[in-house]
Order: C-alpha cells, then structure tokens, then sequence
C-alpha cells in the first residue's frame, strides 16, 4: 500500500481504492489540472495532492512537534513499486497505446500507466525487481527495456507524483497496484535510503555485489579510504587510534556513555565524507558503546539519524581536528592531514579541503564534450579551477543574453533576467589571472559597442575645457552633453554616470523596450570595497544588493546633473580576490544585508604547477569569440520549464529537511540557489540547441542539461555554505538573543498576588503600604479595568489571579 498527501502542509496517508479514484474524480482537481494545461502555471501544479508511490512513512515529529507520517526520506518504508517518470512528450499517447504494449506491461510488472497534469509527460509504476538495483536502477533497466529515457529525478524514495484525471489513466492493474509488497527489496534497500543514500548501485564493483563491504553515500566500499587492513583509514590513521585521541584515553562511564556517542557520531561525520555507515562502524567497535546496545538491546541507528541531521559546517570541529593531529603524530606519518594537499605542505595550506573538488572536476570533465565552448574555457586548468571558470564564464555569457528573459517558478508573472553577482576567490598567485584573460574575450562584444559612446564623451569634455581656455571656442555653439550607451563601467564610476548610462541603456526587443545590464569586472575585490567607501560610489553596496533581482531604486537630488526619478537596477559584476578580501567585504556585521546569499563565491585553489610547454589551441579564443558575438544578439523569452522543474524539487526536498531541523540558517542558504542553477546552466544549455533554438525558439532540454543544472545549484550551495553557514548560524543565534523577552516582576505584581482572593479596603492598604486615599484610587482603576470586582459591600474580589504588566 502506498500513500498520498493533500498538499505539501499536511502529513502523509495510506491510498485505498477510494481514495484513488476519489482523488482522480475530485471537481476541483479536474478543474486545476485544467487550467494549468492552458496557462502553465506552476502554482495550480503545486497545489495538486500527490503520491508516493514508492514509500510509507513512519511517524515523526515535524518542526513544530507535531508528530505524523511526514514526507520526509529519514522515514522511508519501501513499498516495492516503483515510479518511472517521461517528460517532455508532445503525444504520450504515441508511447503508450495498442494491445501489444498492454500485454507486454503486465509481463515487465507494469501496474499503473497515467499522463501527468501538464498533458506532456508520463508516470509509469512498476514492481521493483531486487535484482536490477535500488529504485534508480530499477527506473533505468525499465527505461531501456521500454525504449524511452527516464528523468533521474525520481531517485528519491519519498519522491511526488502529482495526480492525474480519471481520463488521463492509460493502464492500470487494480489488484496490484493497492496491495503489491516487496519484503525483500524493503530488506535489501530501505536503510540505505533512510540514510539518503539514493544513488545508482549496480555499477559498483562486484566485491560490493558479493556482500563484501557496505555502500557509503558516494558508492565506495564502507572502509574504502586508504589502506586495506581490517580497520578503516583516514589518510593513513586507522579510525580506532583517531577516536582514542578524541575520548583523550579517558573511559567513559555510565552516565555519560550516550551523550559523549552523541557528540562523538556528529563529529565523525568530518572525516568520513559525511558516510552513516561508516559511523556506525566506528561506533559499534567502542566498548562503551557495545555496553549500551546489549544493556538495552537496541542498536546505534537513533544515534546516527540525529547526528546526520545536525548542520554540516564548512570547518572541522576543534576537539575533532586535534584528536587527528595527535594520532597523526603517533603514527609517525607524513601523509597530510587534508586530502589533495602536496608533501610537506601545512593542514591550513588547503582550507578548501571540505569542497567536493574532485567530484566537481570529474563532472564537469564528463560534461565538457557535449557542451560548445567548455573545451575552450578549461584548456591547460587545473581541474579545482573549473568550477570558477564556469561560474564566471556563464556570467559573462548570460550578460550577453541581456535581451533574453524567462519565468520563474516562483511568481512565474514575473519576467526574469539572468543576474549575476560573483566572487572569485584565491589566495596571490593563485592564476585568477585566467578569469581577466576570458573577460576581454567574452565581453569583447560589450566593449567594442561602447567605445563610440567613450570617444564621444571624452570629446565633450573636452570641448568644455576648451571652451575655458579658447575665446575662439566660446563664440561656438552651446555644446550638449551626448547621449551614449556605456554598459561596461569601473570600480571608479561615479554614482551619477552610472545611474545615467544605465537609464539610458535602453532597446527595442520586438514589442517592447528593455533594460540592458551594466557589467563590471575587477581582479582587486579590496579596490572595489575601498571605492565603496568614497563620496561618489557611497550607494554602491545598495545598488549591488538591489541588482540581483533587479529591484528598484531611485533619487532625487538637487544639483543639476543629477537624473532625479526612479529606475530599476541591471548590473551585473564579477570581481576576483583573495580570502582576506572577502573577509572585509562581507562581515558578520553586514550578514544580515542579504548580500551573501546574492553572491556566487567560488573558490580558485592554489594548486597545480604552471606548464612551460603547454598546448596552445590557437582556434579556441575565436571559437570563444565567435560564441560570444551569437549570444549578444539573442533576444525573446526562453523557455526553461524542465528547469523550473529540477530547481523546483531540488528546493523543496532540501527545505524540507532545513523545516524538519528548524534550522534558519539553512533556509536563508537554500532561497537563491535555483537562480544559480537556471543563471550558470542556461547560456550553456543554448548553445547545445543552439539551431534548435534559432529554428524553433525552443529547447528540448534532457537529462544531461539537468545535470548541468543540478551541479550548478550543489557547486553554490556547498560553497555557500563553507564561506558563510557559520555567519548564518552566528546571525540566528545573535537575533534570537535580541528578541528574547526577559520577564521581570514588579514590586506592584508581588504586592497584587499577596492580596487573598477576598479582600477589603483595610487589607489592600497593608499590603501595598499605601494611604487609604492611594487605596481607594487604585482599586477604583483596578475594577475599570476587570481586575477585580466588588463581591457586596466593603468586600471585593480577584478576578485575575496574577497581574501580567
């Protein structure tokens, strides 16, 4: 059986036959599904209910304490059926129809075939089969044997299906579909997606198939670090002499045996990728912990899921980072404490050791071939330096794409343009130099454009000196100032030029005029923070926190060149610098501006040696070049509803899990993100479908355009995070200390709750130590105002028991 929720706010419920049909047959579901078919509105989609059909829920507590069966993954129970979802089809009937293909769905364990709301996709669920692999590999296997391509997206154990109409259901086997159950799949695979693990497992090695180690989050073997003795290693330190320097060689008595299993399994995480099972490894081995689990026959399992949800900060805990220094130290071992750092080098040489780098690099390698210009922009990189050059490349790509636009799933009304703000961030010398060399070749076409506007300008200035020199110059006609569209502009512009230029910088795109963005690079962060600072950029910070979302600003001064009005802010920057650069920028002071979740930060390590002889592509700036001129003249509305909706469920399940933790500061992170994912992706994804885009103003995007997108949002997620969820948490706790309400009681509420429930004239006057004149005043006010009441005469009455204020 599985189960159904009537929207996102409420817990889960078990799906009975009636409740099926009840739902498909439901008016008001029909008249949604209706409307989003004709307006595509993503809000009609959203407040749909939905199914899980892969998945049961236990009962949990959700953020407010409220306990019930929550879609949340860490309750999952495994159903045995399995979702399959076919996007983008412009006749699903043509997938699905003819008796053949009925008969053959019974025969490959089909259950339940239906088109989904939008009319353009659709939802095939089927019995899971334990030997073709967890749900993910299920959906792949299905998917060739159907001939079709599967959206990955249906990973996740507590995935939704939103509901259909009655007339859209193509096949079902009502017998099966309400009652089947997979024991034996539940067994093999629900732990592992309680502990998020949702990857594809049948392409691992077959030591792993045979049983013969346990699968961590990121498909390794369970003790897969470093060496191969019976013990797990951390670069080269077996875990036993780690945790031995953590507990200091001290034994843990009882008392104290579940809280120190409690801290000890939260700070495990920092040296096991983050791996539940491998904790729970570690742990079970601790004699302390083997006491607790026979003296209450139960396993550690509750200790791991609380530690797994607590926040994952950016650096290592300090109890943790000295327990591996001194066992490294024991061990006589060389190997650096961080992965990926050089012989001799310091464990503070590679602070940006908790970035996933090299899964980064690997991807982004996979995806370099099928996408124009990555070749280009990643030839002679170090592949720890890819991520920034994409960020910053797709920056300057997308401001070409200034006459574009596209809509959001949140407030889809909204035009939305792609905006950019983004810091690359490195130590001196450590060859951000390279995001400078693509900047004068991808803004070339912004540059070329606005070198009349200069020349002009500058010669207006200066016929104007001129005119104070010459008296031949001033007999000549009254000159005028010119006006020019400069869209690149300086650390040093002043306020009123810029405002100016970008008023000004204005075209017609079809029916419509539309704002073009300014742009601004620099390779010193600290010279854009310094001229911060001076008279004439003092409205800079602002202008950079309006022009993420392209808010509104506006002035009115009173000298004569300034333009007084209001106007909506398009800028986009990239500025290159070192760590202590960011540092004076963005500030647990200024943290709460919303600067930082506007920001791209991305880092650009030192590492790799500088090639004497490198490989020199003398076609790949013109190939960049060329690109750069094409995607300055692209114009109109883009669709991107594929990502809308890959963004879409990626914020939903990641604010789900931010809810259920209470956890401010992670939702403040999450908020922004999909406009990265949309933002980087997107001018890449055009190019791909570059003639599908000029012939048709489509784009069929598919699964590997999601990925793109879906590497997007984790590179700024996971980077978010290290550079600024310790200020966010900092930021929460420092607000929530502002607001707390401190009570204290008045020498008046003590006297008021000394007084008996009865009382007469003679007692309130002893009481308070007051005349009988004060007495008589104060009693008066107090039955005005229903404090207390007058029983018969002389004798009065409490009416509340306690007085608040």
């Amino acid at each position: 059986m599985f189960s159904y929720q009537r929207n996102l706010n409420q817990p889960t419920m078990a799906v009975t036959r009636e409740v099926f049909w009840g739902l498909l047959r439901d008016p008001k579901t029909i008249a949604k599904i209706n409307k989003y078919r004709e307006t595509g509105d993503g809000e009609l989609k959203k407040s749909l209910p939905a199914f899980m059909f892969q998945a049961t829920f236990d009962e949990t507590p959700n953020k407010k304490g409220k306990v019930g069966r929550w879609r949340v993954q860490v309750a999952t129970r495994l159903t045995g059926l399995v979702v399959m979802d076919i996007d983008h089809l412009e006749n699903p009937l043509q997938i699905f129809q003819g008796e053949e293909l009925r008969i053959k769905s019974e025969e490959l364990g089909i259950v339940l075939v239906y088109i989904t709301p939008s009319g353009k996709g659709l939802k095939i669920v089927f019995k899971a089969r334990t030997e073709w692999g967890n749900l993910i590999d299920n959906q792949h296997r299905m998917a060739e044997l159907l001939g079709v391509e599967v959206d990955e997206s249906c990973k996740d154990s507590s995935r939704m299906s939103f509901v259909c109409r009655e007339e859209d259901v193509l096949f079902i086997n009502e017998d099966e579909l309400f009652s089947y159950e997979n024991k034996e799949f539940a067994a093999k695979y629900e732990e592992a997606y309680r502990e998020g693990k949702n990857q594809p497992t049948n392409n691992l090695s077959p030591a792993l198939s045979q049983g013969e180690g346990e699968v961590s989050p990121r498909g390794d073997l369970e003790g897969a670090v470093e060496g191969s003795g019976e013990s797990p290693l951390y670069h080269g330190v077996p875990y036993s002499k780690i945790v031995e320097a953590w507990l200091k060689g001290k034994q843990v008595k009882k008392g104290d045996r579940h809280r120190t299993s409690m801290m000890l399994a939260n700070q495990l995480r920092y040296i096991t990728d983050n791996d539940a099972k491998l904790i729970g490894r570690i742990l079970r081995e601790l004699p302390f912990v083997k006491e607790i689990m026979e003296e209450r026959n139960e396993d550690v399992s509750a200790t791991i899921e609380h530690a797994m949800s607590q926040t994952f900060l950016s650096g290592m805990p300090k109890r943790m980072s000295e327990a591996v220094k001194q066992a490294l130290k024991k061990e006589n071992d060389s190997t650096s404490l961080h992965s990926g750092m050089g012989k001799g080098e310091s464990p503070q040489s590679n602070i940006y050791a908790p970035l996933p780098l090299d899964e980064w690099a690997k991807e982004l390698k996979s995806l370099t071939p099928k996408y124009p210009c990555m070749k280009e922009l990643f030839r002679n990189l170090h592949p720890h330096k890819m991520p920034a050059v994409l960020f910053s490349s797709a920056a300057m790509f997308g401001t070409l794409m200034t006459r574009a636009w596209y809509h959001f799933w949140y407030e889809p009304e909204i035009e939305r343009r792609l905006n950019y703000c983004i810091f690359v961030i490195g130590d001196p010398g450590a060859g951000k130099n390279v995001i400078e060399k693509f900047y004068h070749l991808l803004a070339q076409p912004m540059l070329e454009a606005d070198q009349p506007g200069i020349d002009a300008l500058n010669k207006y200035k200066d016929s104007r000196t001129e005119r104070t020199t010459s008296t031949k110059a001033q007999k000549g006609d009254a000159l005028k100032k010119p006006n020019v569209i400069i869209r690149v502009h300086p650390s040093r512009t002043s306020t009123g030029e810029f405002i100016r230029h970008m008023i000004g910088a204005v075209e017609e795109v079809g029916d419509k005029k539309m704002n073009l963005h300014m742009f601004s690079f620099d390779s010193e962060l600290d010279n854009v923070t310094k001229n911060n600072k001076g008279a004439d950029w003092k409205d800079r910070e602002v202008m950079e926190l309006k022009a993420f979302h392209n808010e509104q600003d506006g002035q009115m001064y009173a000298n004569q060149e300034s333009i007084s009005g209001m106007f909506n802010v398009y800028w986009n920057f990239i500025y290159t610098g070192t760590p202590y650069a960011l540092a004076r920028k963005i500030t647990q002071r200024n943290f709460g501006s919303g600067m930082s979740t506007r920001l791209a930060v991305i880092p650009m390590p030192d590492e790799g040696m500088a090639e004497r002889k490198q490989k020199v592509d003398l076609k790949a700036n013109d190939v960049l070049r060329e690109w750069a001129n094409r995607l300055d003249k692209v114009q109109g509305e883009i669709p991107i509803e594929p990502l809308n909706d890959v963004t879409y469920e990626w914020q939903a399940g990641k604010m789900e899990i931010a809810d259920f933790n209470e956890d401010k500061a992670e939702r403040s992170i999450l908020k922004r993100i999909p406009y990265y994912g949309i933002g980087v992706s997107l001018p890449f994804i055009l190019m791909r479908h570059w003639k599908e885009w000029n012939e048709k103003k489509k784009l069929k995007m598919d699964d590997t355009d999601k990925q793109l997108c879906l590497l997007a949002m984790d590179i700024q997620y996971r980077t978010q995070q290290f550079f600024f969820g310790e200020m966010a948490r900092r930021y929460y706790e420092d607000q929530n200390k502002s607001f707390e309400q401190v009570h204290r009681t008045s020498r008046y509420q003590i006297c008021y709750s000394k007084l008996p429930d009865e009382f007469g004239l003679e007692d309130f006057m002893k009481v308070f130590n007051c005349s009988e004149a004060a007495a008589r005043k104060a009693m008066t006010r107090f039955i005005k105002s229903n404090v207390i009441k007058r029983k018969k005469q002389k004798v009065y009455k409490k009416i509340l028991k306690e007085l608040t204020h």
